[in-house]
């Protein structure tokens, strides 16, 4: 016969009122008790029962991820998965299960209105690609516990966690000028993309503190594929000066340049080096291997899944940070 909370409350020399406290993190327990609590489940083996557990508490033990994925989603931006098995990770730990919910802006606001007035999920990570003005309204009228992975491109109350993308401009702008290259390009994303935006703030504040400038005419602007990358590679070769490094935005635009370059003979990095950001899909498979600022979308997965389920603990917790501090990988191409 399997164990029961009584059982195990019994063992620890606690209440079985104490024994789901610990169990739910629902209430402030010591950790001595805590640790005895601990030691008992344990010994006993015991497993809750997860539907007892959801009538007493009228949680459904589901969490929702809502994302903007593309039919090519795993091509064009694989850190979706990475985050998402994340999440799963910490959620298994509690109890919980994810749901991957398909969105765009105007879906995930009426999605979000539905479920939260029928409850039927316990809360809501939101990719920021989804987030709206209307959304964060709503979500902050209604009290609904959710947290959003990217800082939003708007002003709101939303909880949020995100990389630092400014450090991760500065990280590759530094890199590049211990190595001696003052004379650089950036080959940067779509005008709307907040991250590139953001990383192209970093490299510049790091070449201006060194009293460098790098002027609108050095920074090339593209819709963020591989043929942008490669359209962008005559614009570089025709700057005055040369630039003898450049920064690219994102993986596909790297994979563009670096076979553009080496289709016109120039090499990678004697000629002309080359850094990105991420290390998926491309960087780690090219050839030369491209030197990447890379962040950990595992980890900022597995943090989300503990921050929302902190926020269902304690509504009033404010969450606005960042997480994951971005890493320089050195390979090839620098």
């Amino acid at each position: 016969m399997s164990a029961t909370i009584r059982d195990v409350a019994k063992k620890a020399g606690v209440s079985p009122s104490t024994v789901s406290k610990a169990l739910n993190e629902s209430g402030a327990v010591s950790a001595d008790t805590l640790k005895k609590i601990q030691q008992a489940v344990k010994a006993l083996n015991y497993q809750p029962n997860a539907r007892a557990r959801s009538f007493a508490t009228r949680a459904t033990m589901h969490i929702v991820f809502l994302a903007d994925f593309p039919y090519d989603a795993a091509f064009v931006n694989p850190h979706l998965f990475e985050i998402m098995r994340g999440v799963q990770h910490s959620l298994d730990k509690k109890g919980y299960a994810l749901i991957m919910k398909q969105a765009d802006v105007k879906s995930a606001y009426a999605y979000t209105e539905t479920a939260a007035a029928q409850h039927q999920v316990d809360g809501f990570i939101f990719h920021a690609s989804v987030v709206s003005k209307k959304l964060a309204s709503l979500v902050a009228r209604e009290n609904i516990p959710h947290v959003v992975i990217g800082r939003p491109n708007i002003e709101s109350r939303m909880c949020w966690i995100d990389t630092d993308n400014q450090l991760s401009g500065e990280q590759a702008a530094q890199h590049l000028l211990d190595l001696g290259h003052t004379a650089i390009a950036i080959v940067n994303g779509k005008a709307d993309d907040m991250i590139s935006w953001r990383r192209l703030l970093g490299a510049k504040r790091v070449y201006k503190e060194n009293g460098i400038d790098i002027v609108q005419t050095q920074v090339i602007q593209t819709t963020s594929s591989i043929t942008d990358g490669a359209r962008a590679v005559k614009k570089l070769l025709h700057m005055n000066p040369r630039p003898t490094a450049v920064i690219c935005a994102n993986n596909p635009l790297a994979l563009g340049v670096l076979q553009e370059l080496q289709n016109r003979g120039i090499r990678v990095p004697q000629d002309m080096a080359l850094i990105t950001y991420d290390s998926y899909p491309f960087a780690m498979f090219s050839e030369p291997l491209m030197t990447a600022v890379d962040i950990n979308m595992y980890d900022m997965g597995q943090e989300a899944a503990r921050l929302v389920l902190r926020k269902m603990r304690h509504p009033e917790v404010q969450i606005q940070s960042y997480t994951t501090m971005p890493t320089l990988i050195r390979r090839e191409t620098t």
